[in-house]
C-alpha cells in the first residue's frame, strides 16, 4: 500500500512538472502610455499610466505565484516619451509584449508630439510588429474597427494583437460595500488589464478568452459601458502543425515570430464579441 502511494505520489510530482517544461523561459513588456497630450491636442486619459503600470505589476505578480522561474523585465514610457520613433522603431522588437494605451481611431493610433500618430493606412505600415514581440495589446478606440479597418500592416511576426472593434472605456467609480455598507469600495477599468493577465498565467486560459472574460467583467458587467473587444490574427501551419494564435496560452506558447510573409500562412482572423451596445465614433 505504502508502494503505491510513494509510487502514485510521485507520478503526480512528475506529471505536474511536466506540465510546465514548456513555459518559456523569459518574459519582456514594453508599454506606451499618454495621460497628457502636448498642448491637449487630445483629450487627457487620467488613467492611461495607471492602465500600463497595472498590467506590469499583474505579470510580475502572476509569474511570481506561478512560474517563479520565468526571468521577467519591462520597460515603461510615458507621454512626451511616447514618439512615433520610438513606437515604431526597432526597440519594440526586443519585447514579447508591447502595450499601448492612449486615444486611437480606425488603423491609427495617436503619439507625442501634438498631431503625430501612427498610421496604417492604404496597405503601407509604419509599424509592423515583430522581432521578439509575440503579443501587442493596443487600448485605443475603434483601431479595429469592423468593416473599416486593415489590420494586415500590423504584422510583421507578432502572433496576435488585442484591441477594441468599438471605442474603448477607462472609469472609476465608488461605492458601499462591506458590513452594513459603511466601506467606500472603488472599481477600475483597469481592473480588466490587470485580470487579463490572471486568466492568461495563472488560469491558463487561451489568449483571447482571458482578454474577453476580463472586459466582460470589469467594463462591462462591472463598469456597465457596452464595448466591442477583438484579437486580430494571421493563421496556418507552424512547424507541421495548425495553429490558431486566439487559442494560444501562455505555457504553451510558440516563442518566435510566425508568418512573417505571404504564403506562410493560411489567412488572416480575427474574432470580436459585442458586450451590451457599443459606441463607433
Amino acid at each position: 500500500m505504502k508502494k503505491d502511494i510513494l509510487f502514485f505520489g510521485m507520478l503526480a510530482f512528475f506529471m505536474a512538472n511536466a506540465a510546465d517544461t514548456n513555459v518559456p523561459s523569459k518574459f519582456s513588456i514594453v508599454t506606451f502610455a499618454i495621460g497628457n497630450y502636448e498642448n491637449n491636442w487630445q483629450k487627457e486619459l487620467p488613467l492611461s499610466k495607471k492602465t500600463a503600470n497595472t498590467l506590469v505589476n499583474s505579470f510580475k505578480k502572476n509569474f511570481n505565484d506561478k512560474y517563479p522561474n520565468v526571468m521577467f523585465s519591462s520597460r515603461q514610457y510615458e507621454n512626451e516619451q511616447v514618439t512615433k520613433l520610438r513606437f515604431t522603431g526597432t526597440e519594440t522588437d526586443n519585447y514579447n509584449f508591447v502595450f499601448y494605451s492612449g486615444h486611437g481611431n480606425v488603423n491609427r493610433i495617436t503619439m507625442w508630439p501634438q498631431g503625430e500618430r501612427v498610421w496604417q493606412k492604404n496597405g503601407i505600415s509604419e509599424k509592423a510588429f515583430g522581432g521578439k514581440t509575440y503579443w501587442a495589446m493596443l487600448n485605443s478606440c475603434l483601431v479595429f474597427k469592423n468593416g473599416e479597418s486593415n489590420q494586415e500592416p500590423w504584422f510583421n511576426g507578432v502572433h496576435s494583437i488585442l484591441g477594441y472593434s468599438s471605442t474603448s472605456k477607462w472609469y472609476k467609480e465608488s461605492h458601499r460595500c462591506g458590513f452594513l455598507y459603511l466601506k467606500t469600495c472603488h472599481n477600475y477599468s483597469y481592473y480588466a488589464e490587470r485580470d487579463f493577465v490572471t486568466n492568461w498565467i495563472k488560469e491558463k486560459q487561451g489568449i483571447w478568452e482571458a482578454y474577453k472574460n476580463a472586459i466582460y467583467k470589469w467594463i462591462y458587467k462591472k463598469g456597465g459601458y457596452g464595448v466591442e473587444p477583438k484579437i486580430v490574427y494571421r493563421y496556418g501551419n507552424v512547424d507541421g502543425k495548425f495553429f490558431d494564435p486566439w487559442k494560444e496560452t501562455f505555457e504553451n506558447s510558440i516563442q518566435k515570430p510566425v508568418f512573417k510573409k505571404k504564403g506562410e500562412y493560411i489567412g488572416i482572423g480575427s474574432r470580436w464579441v459585442k458586450f451590451g451596445t457599443p459606441e463607433y465614433e
